[in-house]
């Protein structure tokens, strides 16, 4: 009977890893649009859209993700792209954005969600 138990918390245990390692970690990440006014170390100044000066912590292993104006000659058969749309009044979305990522990001962030470009968006 014993052995039974500890099988069953065992399995149980095994099949709960899994779940466990796929809940998002705790709090929720912010989005910051601005421009970058100052790196100092691990510190990051930013001056928000909205004029506000954040000072952001950076993380060791911080991965750095920037636009570079383009356009649409740029972009080739095969390029992995995104675009950023609103509704329009007709009810179709319209793009009010394209961006052309490296091809290494493939695959990444894929589907459509709220975005923070405008309102709405």
């Amino acid at each position: 009977m014993r052995t039974k138990s500890l099988f069953a918390g065992a399995l149980i245990a095994l099949l709960a890893l899994p779940a466990a390692a796929q809940n998002p970690p705790q709090g929720t990440p912010t989005r910051i649009r601005g421009t970058v006014e100052k790196l100092d170390g691990q510190a990051l100044t930013v001056k928000s859209r909205e004029g506000q000066e954040l000072t952001i912590t950076l993380a060791p292993n911080v991965t750095v993700a920037y636009l570079v104006k383009k356009s649409l000659g740029d972009i080739k058969a095969g390029d992995f792209v995104a675009t950023t749309s609103s509704k329009g009044t007709d009810g179709k979305n319209h793009s009010v954005e394209l961006r052309i990522f490296p091809d290494a990001m493939r695959g990444l962030g894929e589907g459509q969600y709220a975005w923070d470009l405008m309102p709405d968006t």
